[in-house]
C-alpha cells in the first residue's frame, strides 16, 4: 500500500484515495508516538543514558495544526508523512550513550525541527536565492547525521526537501537513502539506535561489535508501523 500512495506523487491529493491515506498515516504516527514513549522508558532501564533527558520527547503544541497550515500556506505542502508527524509525534531526541557498549556512533533516532525554525529557514532560504549563497532546492534538516551526534563531526545533516504533496519525502543524506517512514522503521528495527545497523553501513560509523541483545529485546516491545 506505503508503494502505491507513494507512487501517486503529488497526485495523490486529488484521488479518492486521499482521505484513506490521511488515516492511514495518522494511525502509523500514533503507532509511531506508541513506539518513541516505549523507548524513553525502555532505554534507561537497560543503562542507555540520553544526552538531553529533559526533550528526549517534546509533544506537539495544542495550535500544531494552526501552524502547519501557515508553514503550508507560506512554503507549500509538507509530505503528509510530516506533516502527521508534527501533528501527533512532535519532537523526538533519543541521542545517548551507554557505559558498557563500546561503540559510540548508535545514530540514535532523532527529529528536530519545529517549526519556528522551518519558516526561519525558509525565510533566510528565500533571501539567499540568486546570490553567491544560494543553495538549490529548500530543504529542511531534521537532524546531525551519526558523526555529529556522538560530537566528532560530521557530514550533512539528515534532511527532507520542501515543498512535497506527496506521501512520504526521502530522506536525505541518511545512510539507509529510503524514505521518513521506512526510515522509522528501520530505527524501531534496532531499538532506536539503527546505528547498529552494521549490514547497511561502512566507513567510520560502522559498528565493530555485534549489537547488544538488549535491543533486540527493546524492539520486539515496539509496535510494527
Amino acid at each position: 500500500m506505503w508503494t502505491e500512495l507513494t507512487a501517486l506523487g503529488a497526485r495523490l491529493r486529488d484521488t479518492p484515495a486521499w482521505p484513506d491515506a490521511v488515516a492511514t498515516v495518522a494511525e502509523t504516527m500514533h503507532r509511531v508516538r506508541t513506539n518513541v514513549e516505549r523507548l524513553t522508558e525502555l532505554l534507561p532501564r537497560h543503562g542507555f543514558r540520553f544526552d538531553e533527558p529533559d526533550v528526549v520527547h517534546v509533544p506537539p503544541s495544542h495550535d500544531i495544526r494552526a501552524k502547519l497550515d501557515h508553514v503550508e500556506t507560506t512554503i507549500g505542502p509538507l509530505p503528509l508523512t510530516l506533516r502527521c508527524w508534527y501533528e501527533i509525534v512532535g519532537q523526538v531526541n533519543l541521542a545517548g550513550s551507554h557505559p558498557d557498549w563500546d561503540f559510540e556512533f548508535t545514530d540514535a533516532l532523532v527529529v528536530e525541527a519545529p517549526v519556528e525554525y522551518l519558516l526561519l529557514e525558509y525565510e533566510t532560504w528565500a533571501a539567499d536565492r540568486g546570490t553567491e549563497w544560494d543553495r538549490g532546492p529548500f530543504a529542511i534538516d531534521l537532524a546531525p547525521d551519526a558523526l555529529q551526534k556522538a560530537d566528532v563531526g560530521g557530514g550533512p545533516p539528515y534532511a527532507i526537501n520542501l515543498p512535497d504533496a506527496g506521501v512520504d519525502g526521502l530522506l536525505l543524506w541518511e545512510p539507509h537513502q529510503t524514505t521518513f517512514v521506512n526510515y522509522l522503521r528501520i530505527c524501531f528495527r534496532f531499538g532506536g539506535l539503527p546505528g547498529w545497523d552494521a549490514a547497511a553501513l561502512d566507513g567510520a560509523t560502522k559498528p565493530n561489535v555485534r549489537r547488544p541483545p538488549v535491543l533486540t529485546e527493546v524492539a520486539a516491545a515496539l509496535l510494527a508501523i
